[in-house]
């Protein structure tokens, strides 16, 4: 009986590192996680979400231009944007349709929540309910108008073999906030995982400020440094109010520049300092049309293909807003994941002995 248990165990270590890491779609591919901010590194971790600079990234590949044409370039702009499932988009509420990705099986997805549009002055915040929703899944269980949900059968379909992405958009004025720069703002991401039967728990993967605990600058740090969390604190935010589930989380801080050294490190969060010939300032706040960011989560990938629930639910919310059109999207990527082939060996390593020691008894 033991026997067996490890060799399903190894079997499902091998699900996981196959499909995890040899995606037969992929919409993009990114370099495996190396995060920190010193040169060489090329992500963030904020919480349970690996999070890459698009602009950084076409750096350290070797352009110092960001353009259709770079390595790094997702459109997420007109017919573009209708190749990929989408969880927030629209100036005055433009929807997208995601059932038309899904033909033959009517209700499945929600169709994209309708993003605030601010571009006349002023701040606001974004949170998911029934004012910014749009048609929702008929056949989702125990679908949620705070949430965009959709039948994970379905989403594993849509992704083909690919692992789970999130590209993210950053569309700021020069409209003045209060936060440290009027092309920053402030975001918050929680997607779970469901089971309608109640056999297993719901799990929860966050992208927020909360652990913000690394050092900018230091090796062996791949963490948000302080300075990337924000506490909600409605007196600093022109009154708005606290929107995040708990009074104590915090917001993740969005910069609409980073300075990077000609090596691709970050030095700074913001612009580069004045008369810096050196460093070059990257911009992240890239409009409506390409995505500033990819948004991964290796715990929520594995997760994802274990066979254990049948809805995925992503809660988005934003603050600091002060022109609008940001936009959450889901595409197939190509992430590799060393530790998931890591774990397979290591598995068939455990089989092996395993096998020897019975072997040997017998």
């Amino acid at each position: 009986m033991r026997f067996k248990s490890f060799c399903t165990a190894a079997a499902a270590a091998l699900f996981i590192a196959v499909a995890g890491s040899s995606a037969a779609r992929a919409d993009v591919a990114l370099p495996a996680p190396n995060c920190g901010t010193v040169a060489g590194t090329n992500c963030l971790v904020f919480s349970d979400f690996t999070v890459y600079s698009l602009a950084l990234l076409n750096l350290q590949a070797g352009n110092k231009n960001f353009t259709p044409q770079s390595p790094y370039y997702v459109s997420t702009s007109g017919t573009d944007l209708h190749n990929y499932l989408v969880v927030g988009t629209g100036v005055s509420g433009v929807a997208v349709n995601n059932q038309d990705l899904f033909p033959s099986t009517p209700g499945v997805v929600d169709n994209a929540y309708s993003t605030p549009n601010v571009a006349g002055g002023g701040t606001t915040n974004f949170l998911m309910n029934a004012s910014t929703a749009n048609a929702q899944g008929s056949a989702i269980p125990n679908n949620s108008i705070n949430t965009w949900d959709i039948n994970v059968s379905s989403l594993l379909s849509y992704l083909n073999g690919g692992q789970m992405g999130f590209f993210f958009n950053l569309n700021q004025t020069n409209t003045t906030t209060y936060l440290n720069n009027p092309e920053d703002a402030l975001g918050y991401l929680a997607v779970t995982l469901s089971d309608s039967t109640g056999v297993h728990a719901p799990m929860t993967f966050y992208l927020n400020g909360n652990n913000c605990n690394g050092v900018l600058g230091a090796p062996n740090s791949p963490n948000c440094d302080p300075t990337q969390g924000y506490a909600q604190n409605p007196a600093n935010n022109n009154g708005e109010n606290v929107i995040l589930p708990s009074p104590t989380d915090q917001w993740a801080y969005i910069h609409g520049q980073i300075c990077a050294s000609p090596a691709g490190a970050v030095v700074n969060f913001g612009a580069c300092a004045q008369g810096d010939k050196v460093d070059q300032t990257i911009d992240q706040n890239l409009g409506a049309t390409p995505a500033a960011f990819a948004l991964y989560s290796a715990a929520l990938q594995q997760w994802l293909l274990s066979g254990d629930y049948d809805k995925l639910s992503v809660d988005m919310r934003m603050a600091a807003e002060d022109n609008g059109y940001e936009q959450l999207i889901i595409a197939a990527l190509d992430v590799p994941e060393p530790i998931t082939v890591m774990v397979f060996g290591a598995g068939l390593l455990g089989l092996a002995g395993l096998r020897r020691r019975k072997l040997k008894a017998a």
